[in-house]
């Protein structure tokens, strides 16, 4: 099978079945990235269909010697946050096990207590809420850490920042979340039952 990195020296060469090999590898993977992100199926294919767009007009800028991937998930991601930011709209983003496990919200037993499962139910409510509310740039990391399970150097691949920069923005994003989710169930005089989430 013909590289990715090949593909899009024949791209800039103008073979344009090379960029429908592309897109055909890739439309799944950028969709999926818009969609956790953005939270709307209609508005996430309209962004896939921009980003591809973008990928073809900045192609010639692609260093060949260089992973394919990284480049376009930050295009996407980039590409994302521009209509994000456009658009002014609040997200919804429905997590998925990879965040409860994260933040412990998992009970110890097999077997499910009712109100254990009430109690976690009511944390990831409270969790999603305060997401909502965070800023773009943390709800993005957050996403891209706990909803696409990227692991801290593929973020900073990404995002084209050094892998400490990742590291302290997604404390900065867990502590901005965990302080939002205390500040909510001390309001409802729950402080002491809050489980350990960061």
């Amino acid at each position: 099978m013909v590289s990715d990195e090949v593909l899009t020296q024949q791209v800039t060469r103008g073979n344009l079945s090379a960029f429908e090999e592309l897109v055909e590898r890739y439309k799944k993977l950028i969709f999926t990235i818009v969609y956790r992100i953005i939270g709307h199926y209609q508005e996430a294919e309209d962004i896939t269909q921009e980003v591809f767009l973008t990928v073809f007009e900045k192609l010639y800028q692609f260093d060949s010697g260089k992973k394919f991937k990284p480049w376009i998930q930050r295009i996407a991601i980039n590409t994302t946050i521009t209509a994000l930011r456009k658009k002014q709209k609040v997200i919804n983003i429905s997590y998925d096990e990879n965040l409860e496990k994260d933040f412990n919200l998992n009970a110890s037993s097999k077997i499910p207590d009712p109100q254990t499962e009430v109690e976690k139910q009511e944390l990831q409510a409270e969790i999603n809420s305060a997401l909502q509310g965070l800023n773009d740039g943390y709800r993005i990391i957050l996403v891209m850490r706990y909803q696409m399970d990227l692991n801290n150097s593929e973020i900073s691949d990404i995002l084209n920042v050094s892998r400490e920069i990742v590291e302290v923005r997604l404390h900065r994003a867990r502590k901005a979340l965990r302080k939002s989710v205390v500040e909510k169930w001390t309001a409802r005089g729950l402080k002491d039952e809050l489980p350990a989430i960061l």
